[in-house]
């Protein structure tokens, strides 16, 4: 009967080992792992992408656990601390690139920023959970890797610095930032994704600040401020300058704003950006904006599948000897859909196929035809039949 014990208890042992630790990936879809949890915890669905291991006393009925979670009831049960504070700190999940389930294609990194190494953001850090400007401040010193998981609409009276190896992920559909925007310089390797950035008037003016930063994604994000000033009372919602490089910007909804996406600031920065500022824009739905989707300066970029609608100025704005790669858009109600020599002294370069423009391919302005006729990363092309329906309905937070 001891020996039997001895047994039981060991093999308990083992199976406790191999399952996810605390707050670990337990499933998902494409998920190759273990699915089951250590003693006190449940593995819970946080979408279809992504289950984790949360202490089982937070699982609420119909929060979705997933059953394949069991470990052997003799299994020594472990203490779990509570604690009233507003930060807490756990293990990182295993996979930190957010995935929304509402999206009918997949939201994995492709594009420039899945070059030059890759962007992990916070892999392998820790996650902590914020609501206010301090903690988010603090949870962002440093340039070790962290992932911080945003609660809610934070408001924020000055722009924030966001430092290398970080993602930042809202906790739900509802979460982000408001008052004011991120600001990244001399960083590297960061993840913004499902969050809502809106009326942002901190010192630069803009949602995202980005300078001499590199490896950034943004995705499945809402931008927006309102239309109700002059066209500088804000600045941009997406605005990467000084030479930064490899970027993609993914899913989001972007909308009610003057100026959306400046990429290169100055005619005469040419010194710094050229050979720089690669970027890639796929399923973007832009809507009720006047221009700069984007405004590219010396830069290259690769802009597929977004939906541009109610576009008032200018939608694709290519200038100062930058290239794109423009195809299967979908343009509705959007002035000058692409143009070449627009705003600034010297034209850009274009390549456009199988776009959809509508009753606006006659205001094209497309001067110079460039020469990047493909990229140097795998990519699915949707059919731009179905671009409408599938962006407006997948864009934006989850």
């Amino acid at each position: 009967m001891k020996s039997f014990i001895i047994l039981a208890s060991f093999i308990t042992s083992v199976f406790a080992q191999n399952c996810s630790l605390p707050f670990g990936q337990c499933g998902g879809s494409n998920w190759n792992g273990v699915k089951c949890c250590t003693s006190g915890f449940t593995c819970k669905e946080m979408n279809v992408w992504y289950h984790q291991c949360v202490p089982s006393n937070e699982v609420v009925p119909n929060s979705n656990p997933v059953v394949s979670n069991v470990v052997p009831s003799n299994a020594p049960a472990k203490s779990i601390p509570t604690t009233n504070a507003p930060i807490i700190n756990n293990p990182a999940p295993q996979n930190v690139n957010y995935v929304a389930s509402n999206a009918s294609s997949s939201s994995a990194l492709i594009g420039y920023a899945s070059m030059n190494g890759g962007t992990k953001g916070g892999q392998g850090g820790q996650t902590t959970t914020v609501s206010n400007q301090s903690q988010l401040v603090a949870a962002l010193k440093g340039n070790n890797a962290k992932i911080i998981k945003v609660n809610g609409i934070i408001q924020l009276t000055s722009d924030v610095t966001v430092n290398s190896n970080t993602s930042i992920i809202g906790a739900n559909k509802n979460s982000g930032f408001t008052g004011a925007g991120l600001k990244f310089k001399n960083a590297s390797n960061i993840i913004i994704q499902n969050l809502k950035f809106s009326y942002c008037l901190g010192s630069n003016k803009d949602c995202i600040n980005a300078q001499k930063s590199t490896n950034v994604w943004i995705d499945h994000c809402e931008f927006f401020n309102d239309r109700n000033h002059g066209k500088d009372y804000y600045d941009g919602l997406v605005d990467f300058t000084h030479a930064c490089d490899y970027i993609t910007i993914s899913w989001n909804f972007i909308h009610d704003h003057y100026k959306a996406s400046l990429i290169g600031h100055s005619d005469s920065n040419s010194g710094e950006d050229t050979g720089k500022l690669h970027i890639t824009y796929h399923h973007n739905y832009f809507k009720n904006v006047g221009s700069r989707l984007p405004s590219l300066r010396f830069g290259t970029a690769h802009v597929f599948n977004n939906v541009y609608e109610n576009i008032e100025n200018s939608s694709v704005n290519i200038r100062m000897g930058a290239q794109a790669l423009v195809e299967s858009n979908v343009f509705r109600n959007a002035n000058k859909p692409i143009s070449t020599n627009l705003d600034s002294s010297q034209e850009g370069f274009v390549v456009q196929r199988n776009n959809d423009f509508g009753n606006t391919a006659n205001t094209n302005s497309i001067t110079k035809i460039g020469n990047l006729n493909t990229v140097p990363y795998a990519y699915t092309n949707d059919n731009v039949n179905s671009v409408y329906n599938l962006v407006t309905r997948g864009a934006g937070p989850n």
